[in-house]
């Protein structure tokens, strides 16, 4: 039986698990399109590493790629994307988030807004880190003392390595 190449280039299939035998290793793949846990797809692969040979005897179930069952999204809705940037505007906290967004019936996962979130914060406020190279250039730009008496300004610094 021939392996699928384009599964092989767009990556559709990974090492699932790998039994060692006396006649040699069998080494299971999984379809990617649906989640690690849960029901797999009935499209299966294994390659069979025989101890005697030089050979690798693939193996492929003769089923289609079946995943008009999942449930599951790896992408939410934009409705939702807007929802969670006007949520977030209005500065509520991640649980109330997941609160109202679970009340639209939106089928999100704590994790997924979770990680949505972080990059939302990331894209309007910048990276949560400070560079040390970037501090030093931030003291020097801010040791003037300044004309209005509510700016604020360095007084003197020290940046060592």
């Amino acid at each position: 039986m021939e392996i699928n190449q384009q599964d092989i280039q767009e990556k559709r299939k990974s090492r699932y698990y790998t039994n060692r035998g006396y006649d040699g290793i069998k080494v299971h793949y999984r379809c990617n399109q649906l989640q690690f846990r849960g029901k797999q797809c009935n499209a299966a692969l294994y390659l069979h590493y025989p101890n005697d040979t030089d050979e690798v005897v693939a193996f492929c179930r003769a089923n289609e790629h079946d995943h008009t069952n999942s449930i599951h999204r790896k992408v939410f809705p934009e409705e939702a994307n807007e929802n969670i940037e006007e949520l977030f505007g209005l500065r509520l906290k991640l649980k109330n988030i997941h609160q109202v967004l679970q009340d639209k019936n939106f089928r999100i996962t704590f994790n997924q807004l979770k990680n949505y979130l972080v990059r939302l914060r990331k894209k309007k406020f910048g990276p949560s880190t400070l560079i040390l190279g970037e501090l030093e250039s931030l003291c020097i730009e801010k040791s003037t003392v300044p004309q209005a008496d509510d700016e604020p300004f360095v007084l003197s610094y020290n940046v060592t390595v």
